[in-house]
């Protein structure tokens, strides 16, 4: 059953491989979800020796969104094209709250290793910054296109869940999908730390420690539990222990997701943000789609 409403996406495009998969999963993977439009943007910094005028502005904008463009009309999405001067995070997320948009989409430009993604880079800011959920399309080895083959008519998304306000902002998301035009499964994740000190371990029994691991999971589970199963979606659940990131990728990649859905743990102002915070980490270290939701 389609959606009720539109949902409206920011596109942001540069004409570079990355962009060009963010198009593709756009096209491909978000219309199969719900009836959507789109807000194309291309915005050039200002810059020495840079773009000379508007006419110059337009020309370069037309080859780079071409490919995009292309995607777009060829899955009959109705998009709206934005060119523009200026600083990118900023004029984009000026356009996401004039236009009233849902959500946005980028491309990764390769962020495999934590090293790699500056602090400053345009995607970086989005992310911290966006009023509405961002989802990071990767670029792993730099492949031209989205590996979308497999279970294309369904979508199958890993909810990483701890029972914060962010986790249960990213529960709403997913229950927001129930009216899909194609299957939603959720895989529910809690990831539990593993205590790996071996002081901890002489005095309390490895029973002990599983058994603590899992009652802390189960309270976690249980509020995104009762709104998956209030909105209709099928869903099994699951809690692990190890290193958060790198679980919540493995589990993903293992259990074959399309996308990982997860909180941010209102990361709002940079000054704030640690570089090694788990929603960060699985950006980077993922090779599906990760939508963060603040």
């Amino acid at each position: 059953m389609p959606q009720s409403k539109f949902v409206t996406f920011l596109l942001a495009i540069d004409g570079s491989i990355h962009a060009n998969r963010a198009a593709e999963y756009v096209a491909r993977r978000a219309s199969s979800l719900g009836a959507c439009q789109v807000h194309l943007v291309d915005v050039h910094p200002i810059v020495a020796g840079g773009v000379s005028g508007q006419q110059d502005l337009t020309l370069q904008a037309g080859t780079e969104t071409a490919i995009a463009r292309g995607l777009l009309d060829a899955a009959g999405i109705a998009y709206k094209f934005h060119s523009e001067l200026g600083d990118p995070a900023g004029r984009i997320l000026d356009l996401v709250r004039a236009e009233g948009c849902d959500e946005v989409v980028v491309g990764s430009r390769g962020m495999s290793a934590l090293g790699n993604f500056a602090l400053g880079s345009v995607a970086y800011k989005i992310v911290h910054l966006s009023p509405v959920p961002v989802t990071v399309v990767p670029n792993p080895f730099g492949a031209s296109s989205l590996d979308l083959e497999d279970g294309e008519g369904v979508h199958r998304i890993l909810l990483p869940v701890d029972g914060s306000l962010t986790s249960a902002k990213a529960v709403d998301y997913v229950c927001s999908l129930q009216k899909s035009r194609i299957p939603v499964e959720v895989r529910l994740l809690n990831a539990q730390i593993l205590v790996a000190s071996g002081n901890v371990r002489r005095f309390v029994s490895a029973e002990t420690i599983n058994a603590y691991c899992q009652a802390e999971g189960e309270e976690a589970l249980a509020p995104a539990r009762a709104a998956l199963q209030a909105a209709g979606l099928s869903f099994e659940e699951h809690i692990v222990v190890g290193q958060a990131a790198q679980t919540i990728v493995k589990e993903a990649m293992q259990s074959g997701c399309t996308r990982i859905v997860m909180g941010t743990r209102g990361l709002g102002a940079l000054g704030n943000v640690v570089m090694g915070s788990t929603a960060l980490q699985v950006m980077h270290l993922s090779e599906i789609p990760v939508t963060l939701v603040k």
